[in-house]
């Protein structure tokens, strides 16, 4: 027994020798052993397939004789992948035959963030090459390091380029070498005359408000729209300015943040500054209570109307202000003598400018009513809210409920109805597009029946707007969705959904672009619209934090 302790021995010293550390593991019998190493210059993961290799956390792995192995190399975000070496090199697919162990290395290289801005009164596109920037929707990407990047400037419709400032100078070519990181200006100059007197088709805004651990914040984002619906942001946007609701025409941009209305001065690059402000609160009674919302304008834009949020405390009214032409300041001219909980919206407008009409479903009770616009600019109730509301004919144990109005340029006007169950008063359908017809007094008839009237694809609808021409109306909800309107006959389908974003706000400008957005994807899109079809803007959808409000001023 001691002899044969005694041969251990040497045995058990000779190993001890070897290494105080962890032996290595030898692959299996009919395996071999794939490791992988990760160059330490850039970050990025290499997998297998077979599973295995998850390196840099585990890069050795036994696999079968003969098997053929899979890696696949993934940079982090803002890296790159540059090349294999060991049994496999080059950039493509590494795929390692275990007729032996074999070593793979993967490098990585940090990525440089290359930054375009869009400045000028003029729109355009400004791309890449190597692909990666397609400003204004995409205006920064990373490439690798030291890698040299061309840009190329397209400008937008009656639009020409006027000169790249930043890593680039000049009106040539731009190339840039991205030893580190840098940014490019590409300056547009337009040459048509729109809303401000700017040189752009549309002059388009769009308030929005960020909250963070710092607090909230609001602005107005600020863009120029071309002829073919494309926007360039306006220099200086976005705008530090607290509103939320908005609407303009000409020179002069308004908007309120439920206490005051404030006045922007529109300059001729559609840049904002603040003219003026009214306390709108100070006339509601008592003068506590409340405040204005939903802004809108009638057709001359000589004045302002709110509609004023619980103006006694309980119900909803709309005041009315003056605006002088020359300064855009507002003068206050009264608040409407009727006040109800069933104005919930705003008003729209008939071509006449005589009557301006809403609708609201408010507690059940079901109104579609008109004001009377006086020589004042004043508003006077013109529907008695007692009387029933003439509502479109609904098959048996059906009747509809209303929500919004928007008029043509003549005397129609629409409104979303929904189908509703008499006995439980439940919607049994999805809403539905009755057509109206006004008469000399304000009152309203209509034609419409259940098989007459177009589907909604939108199941809830948040908004409702009638083109400028008075040919096509726009539906927000859960979706977007576009209509001919026909006048006083029935309204025909122009599109299927055109997104399944929830669209909270539409609006149009006098070319027939629309423009939409959405606070829950932060997205601003815009289409063109034409009774043969609907195309989608250059650049849309843009990206817009927590959009609020949407206004188009020309």
């Amino acid at each position: 027994m001691y002899r044969a302790l005694a041969c251990l021995l040497p045995i058990f010293f000779f190993l001890s020798a070897c290494g105080g550390g962890k032996m290595s593991t030898p692959p299996p019998p009919g395996s071999f052993r794939l490791t992988v190493s990760v160059a330490a210059a850039g970050d990025g993961t290499v997998t297998s397939i077979p599973q295995g290799i998850t390196c840099p956390a585990s890069c050795a792995a036994s696999f079968a004789m003969n098997a053929k192995v899979q890696l696949t190399a993934t940079p982090a975000q803002n890296d790159f992948f540059t090349s294999w070496n060991g049994a496999c090199s080059g950039t493509g697919a590494c795929t390692v035959s275990m007729t032996a162990d074999q070593t793979v290395g993967a490098a990585f290289n940090p990525g440089e963030q290359l930054t375009v801005t869009m400045s000028g009164s003029g729109s355009g596109t400004v791309t890449s090459n190597p692909p990666g920037i397609n400003c204004p929707t995409t205006c920064s990407a990373a490439f690798p390091q030291n890698t040299h990047v061309t840009l190329t400037e397209t400008p937008g419709s009656n639009a020409v380029f006027s000169a790249w400032s930043g890593a680039c100078t000049g009106a040539s070519s731009c190339d840039v070498t991205l030893s580190t990181a840098d940014s490019v200006t590409a300056d547009f100059s337009a040459s048509t005359t729109g809303g401000g007197g700017s040189g752009a088709a549309a002059l388009i805004y769009v308030s929005s408000n960020t909250s963070d651990n710092s607090g909230s914040s609001n602005f107005i984002e600020s863009f120029a729209a071309d002829d073919s619906g494309q926007l360039t942001p306006i220099a200086g946007s976005p705008f530090s300015l607290n509103v939320a609701d908005m609407v303009g025409k000409g020179n002069y941009l308004y908007g309120t943040d439920g206490v005051n209305i404030f006045t922007f001065a529109i300059a001729a690059d559609g840049s904002l500054t603040q003219a003026g402000s009214v306390n709108a609160q100070q006339y509601n009674n008592p003068n506590n209570c409340g405040g204005p919302e939903f802004l809108f304008l009638d057709h001359s834009g000589s004045t302002l109307y709110d509609l004023d949020f619980f103006s006694d405390c309980s119900n909803n009214a709309y005041q009315s202000f003056g605006i002088d032409a020359s300064s855009g300041s507002l003068k206050y001219l009264g608040m409407t003598s009727a006040s109800s909980p069933v104005f919930e919206a705003g008003l729209s407008f008939l071509g006449n400018n005589a009557f301006a009409y809403g609708s609201s479903c408010y507690q059940l009770n079901q109104q579609i009513f008109s004001f009377r616009r006086n020589s004042d600019g004043t508003l006077t109730l013109a529907t008695n809210l007692a009387s029933a509301t003439p509502l479109p004919t609904a098959p048996d144990g059906q009747t509809y409920c209303p929500w919004l109005a928007a008029a043509d340029n003549s005397d129609h006007f629409a409104v979303s109805v929904t189908p509703m169950d008499t006995s439980t008063f439940q919607p049994v359908g999805p809403p539905q597009l009755a057509v109206y017809t006004a008469d000399s007094s304000g009152g309203e008839s209509t034609a419409s029946t259940d098989q007459n009237m177009p589907q909604v694809a939108t199941t809830t609808i948040n908004d409702m707007e009638m083109s400028t021409d008075g040919g096509f109306l726009a539906v927000g909800g859960t979706g977007l969705q576009i209509f001919q309107f026909n006048g006083g006959n029935p309204i025909t389908q122009l599109t299927d959904l055109l997104t399944n974003e929830t669209i909270d706000q539409v609006a149009w400008d006098k070319t027939n672009h629309l423009y939409a957005i959405s606070n829950s994807s932060g997205q601003l899109f815009v289409f063109s619209v034409t009774a043969s079809g609907v195309t989608q803007a250059p650049g849309s959808p843009y990206t817009i934090t927590s959009p609020v409000n949407l206004a188009v001023v020309q």
